[in-house]
């Protein structure tokens, strides 16, 4: 007898020579092959993602799709649910739409790591009023804010629209950038599962008669898994790019590298993306040999053994991937890298996601580095570079309401930078 555990509750399925429990299921792709050859239900279910010993178990709604035949989805609606909400003038100029998820950044970080894929439906509707032209365009589960909106790449400055080729603007990258009389749709599926669920949405440009903007956030919906590779690994190092700013929290957010995976043996090192998983050495082959790991004593009594290993070895190596990223001089910073469908100089990609002005002499690049799951979030930082890696980043607004971020490669004074290299 097989049995499954369901929201709280024991049920058992008939299974032929076959005893006992095998515990809380994953996620609703274990729930569905409970259910092979009978007749699934969807309904509330208790997970656990990360199995016994790391976050408390938590509740879903497991149910499937149409567009995804033969997965069991994992749903999680907002707490207020997943109606429309109207918004209209006069008012405030800017409101915030917030949402709350009865989860822990913990248990949603548990869900999106062993999920293969993770979406969430966006719709914005809008009538005289103009949106996504200055950041953010929504905020991310880390309190993060992100340049992108739904059917569009991460931090890329468009709607799903712009990828089509179908704005109602040749000039704009979403329908609702313009102010019009009338009423303009931008919808799609964020789907960077490293990012989600959406907490907050800014909603601008409201402080006059007649102006009004609908918003739809649905369900977060995690389905499929990454393979084997994360049932090798016990922990992971969360890195990523910033600008330095004053005090010990990162500053702007400029480049989000893979997530480090670590293994039960010494040199059992993976990449994540977010979309697959891959061994750092296939991908960088010297990884390895570019510096040694550097120790440190036991934090607590109670931290484990693998966390203090992982401790001991991800800042060392979110700086040796940092490193191999970029290159060892600040002219990879000119290196051209995809974004948005598009080739672009990898400072000016940081500088759009920065969404700010580094003047000359510019920004220290700083690598900030986060341990998840049972090292309880310890977050702390390391300097990249030993000589001075700078940013500058230069923002000129236009008519229309259009902003342009500027890469600054010579961090040059002279403000007529940006129209030479804007127009030649």
């Amino acid at each position: 007898m097989t049995c499954l555990q369901i929201a709280f509750a024991i049920f058992c399925l008939l299974s032929i020579q076959d005893v006992g429990c095998k515990g809380v299921p994953r996620s609703c792709e274990d729930v569905l092959s409970h259910y092979a050859g009978t007749v699934f239900r969807e309904g509330v279910y208790t997970i656990d993602p990360d199995g016994p010993g790391g976050v408390d178990s938590f509740q879903v709604i497991c149910t499937t799709r149409d567009d995804l035949p033969g997965r069991g989805v994992t749903l999680l609606p907002p707490e207020d649910g997943t109606n429309q909400q109207h918004y209209k003038g006069p008012g405030n100029y800017t409101r915030y739409a917030s949402f709350k998820y009865r989860l822990t950044e913990e248990q949603l970080e548990s869900l999106t790591r062993i999920s293969g894929k993770c979406r969430q439906f966006v719709r914005f509707q809008s009538h005289l009023a103009f949106n996504f032209h200055s950041s953010p365009w929504w905020v991310s589960r880390q309190g993060w804010g992100m340049t992108n909106w739904g059917g569009a790449p991460t931090n890329s400055s468009k709607c799903a629209c712009a990828m089509q080729n179908s704005c109602d603007y040749q000039w704009g990258n979403c329908n609702s950038y313009m102010t019009t009389s009338s009423w303009v749709v931008d919808e799609g599926y964020l789907d960077d599962k490293r990012y989600l669920p959406v907490m907050q949405v800014p909603i601008r440009d409201l402080d006059e008669d007649g102006e009004e903007v609908y918003l739809l956030v649905k369900s977060l919906e995690c389905y499929g898994g990454v393979g084997a590779a994360t049932e090798k690994t016990s922990e992971r190092c969360q890195c990523s790019l910033h600008a330095e700013d004053r005090g010990t929290t990162p500053g702007p957010l400029l480049l989000q590298l893979p997530d480090l995976l670590y293994g039960q043996r010494q040199n059992d090192l993976s990449l994540d993306d977010g979309n697959k998983i891959v061994r750092v050495t296939d991908v960088y082959p010297q990884f390895f040999q570019t510096k040694k790991r550097r120790q440190m004593n036991k934090a607590s009594p109670s931290t484990t053994d693998v966390c203090v290993s992982v401790l001991q070895q991800c800042p060392t190596d979110c700086e040796r991937l940092a490193r191999l990223a970029l290159g060892s001089n600040g002219s990879t910073l000119g290196d051209l890298v995809s974004s948005g469908g598009m080739k672009k100089p990898r400072g000016q990609v940081m500088c759009e996601n920065a969404e700010k002005t580094f003047p000359p002499p510019g920004r220290r690049i700083l690598a900030f580095f986060k341990t998840a799951p049972e090292c309880r979030s310890v977050t702390s930082s390391t300097y990249v570079f030993p000589h001075p890696w700078t940013l500058c980043c230069n923002v000129y607004s236009f008519a229309y309401n259009q902003v342009v971020k500027l890469y600054n490669p010579k961090c040059v004074r002279d403000s007529s930078f940006g129209l030479s290299a804007l127009f030649g």
